[in-house]
């Protein structure tokens, strides 16, 4: 009998350390931007990230002790799915913000409903594919519908417009679809019909294309200045609180591009140990999902682990010019209340998965 209660320390570890780093280097990438640029206080978006963090710990312990199979009961889990689908809709038929919708506007503030997406679409894949014994379902009605479920949430994401949430979104949704033993051609089809959407977004889209041009050409001004910041840090950095690239050469020096900051204050030391820390976690939900108890179990913890591997390697690809230019943050380092808090609230989901395999 497998033993209950017992927390993955590993990947709590990693998690706290990982959060609380981002809220440090927040503070010094954010602080002459925050002055001179918005004109509030220094500590501004560190006391955002700070109170992010906070409440995504809530969020964690409360993911963390939830009995998981209520949570994965297919009602519950599509009735969550449905909220995010109006989220992204609400968010739609409100006004623009930096020319997109992709934020919810609410008396209290405002949340990104693409960062929810990222965790309710693996529940509600786990537990429809995983909830119920397959052989009670027609294997067609069932890959249907789990097809289904990720089109129209990729969908909603794509027209924000946020192209890089909605490859999250789908490569999460693909690894459970994969793991759970979706046939071949619709694996295929499913990858090939991916493909055709993110050519259609970036073609239609003249800045994304933009940024393909400037991939393939001269290298784009984001990306040429996060260079220069990862080439500045060495091997040991500048020193903490040391960049020159955040006085304004770096665009978005607290978020988008963190990771280029990490690696000029920080160094190649620096930038490795932040790539190992978000491996670590990502390692252990792979293996959460290998020891999981129950069908459903493993696939929730497979989609959240591969969302947070994949937007890992596209952040820091891009700052390392490895693909062209795209607004992504680093999980739990880069500045961002909604992701930061959902990420949080996936590592807690992971962990309940852990215990109960352990």
């Amino acid at each position: 009998m497998p033993m209950r209660r017992q927390l993955d320390r590993w990947l709590l570890g990693a998690t706290l350390v990982t959060a609380c780093f981002g809220v440090v280097m927040v503070a010094s990438a954010s602080a002459p931007l925050a002055r001179e640029y918005y004109r509030v206080g220094e500590s501004e978006f560190a006391v955002r990230q700070a109170v992010a963090v906070l409440l995504g710990g809530f969020g964690l312990l409360a993911a963390t002790f939830v009995p998981l199979d209520r949570l994965l009961s297919r009602r519950l889990a599509l009735a969550l799915l449905a909220l995010v689908w109006l989220a992204l809709g609400i968010a739609l038929l409100q006004p623009r913000i930096a020319g997109t919708h992709r934020w919810l506007q609410l008396p209290i503030g405002s949340i990104q409903p693409s960062a929810l997406a990222k965790v309710a679409l693996p529940l509600a894949l786990a537990a429809w594919l995983g909830g119920r014994p397959r052989e009670e379902r027609r294997p067609e009605t069932v890959w249907r519908v789990g097809l289904a479920l990720a089109s129209v949430t990729v969908v909603l994401v794509l027209v924000a417009p946020d192209l890089g949430s909605a490859v999250l979104v789908l490569a999460g949704a693909g690894a459970i679809l994969f793991v759970a033993g979706m046939p071949w051609r619709n694996v295929v089809a499913l990858g090939g019909v991916a493909l055709l959407l993110v050519a259609v977004a970036v073609v239609a889209t003249p800045y994304r294309m933009e940024r393909v041009r400037a991939y393939f050409g001269t290298t784009s001004y984001q990306v040429h200045q996060s260079l220069i910041a990862l080439g500045g840090g060495g091997v040991l950095g500048r020193g903490p609180g040391q960049s020159v690239q955040k006085l304004f050469y770096l665009p978005q020096p607290h978020s988008d591009f963190i990771f280029a900051i990490v690696g000029e204050e920080l160094g190649l030391v620096g930038a490795l140990a932040v790539l190992t820390l978000l491996g670590v976690i990502a390692a252990r939900g792979f293996l959460a999902a290998r020891r999981a108890v129950t069908p459903a179990h493993a696939f929730l913890a497979c989609g959240l682990a591969t969302t947070l591997a994949v937007q890992t390697l596209l952040n820091a690809s891009v700052c390392l010019n490895l693909l062209p230019a795209k607004g992504l943050p680093l999980p739990l380092v880069s500045a961002g209340g909604s992701d930061v808090m959902m990420t949080m609230v996936a590592v807690g989901l992971l962990l309940n998965v852990a215990k109960e395999g352990m």
